[in-house]
């Protein structure tokens, strides 16, 4: 999921630099998408208490994708669509980071919690430290634009949202009404 966390964040600024979009308005898209983050690591907490952890994560996590391809990709330098695409993806994305350790800890009983987070977050480095430079080369690939970045970042949500659904299902089965 950091792959796909941090590319947005990263290069939504250059993206609104690279489209036309003032300099002044372009640096403000990332204050509007940490707004959203905030708030996105707030509500889904409260939510996931009554629908259920992986439930509330499934749920952000598509909201990632469908803001990442409905709103990001069809954008093209509006700021209309832009800036809808920093407040939902900051929104959603917010869960990520706060909803992870949740999730994990729920895998495990209380005294494996370390062991587990310290495995999730070791792989995570990996797509952390790889994420950025992949995104780059993707732009130079595209001769400037940055559809390929946008389409490897849902598509890495989409990744994502399969790990948690598969975990899920392994869990508690396809119901959707299984609070968990």
């Amino acid at each position: 999921m950091p792959i796909g966390l941090f590319t947005p964040v990263s290069y939504l600024t250059t993206y609104a630099l690279a489209s036309g979009i003032s300099p002044a308005y372009s640096y403000q898209l990332l204050a509007i998408l940490n707004a959203g983050s905030v708030l996105g690591r707030w509500l889904p907490g409260y939510v996931s208490d009554h629908l259920g952890r992986f439930n509330t994560m499934l749920f952000t996590v598509t909201l990632c994708v469908a803001s990442t391809l409905a709103l990001w990709l069809p954008a093209r330098g509006g700021v209309g669509l832009t800036t809808a695409y920093a407040a939902v993806f900051g929104f959603a994305s917010g869960s990520n980071i706060s909803l992870t350790p949740i999730c994990v800890g729920q895998l495990c009983e209380t005294r494996s919690f370390g062991r587990y987070y310290a495995s999730c977050y070791t792989v995570v480095s990996f797509s952390s430290l790889t994420g950025l430079p992949i995104a780059g080369a993707l732009i130079r690939a595209a001769g400037g634009e940055y559809w390929g970045l946008i389409v490897f970042t849902g598509v890495c949500y989409v990744a994502a949202l399969a790990c948690f659904a598969a975990v899920r299902v392994m869990r508690c089965g396809w119901d959707p009404r299984v609070v968990w």
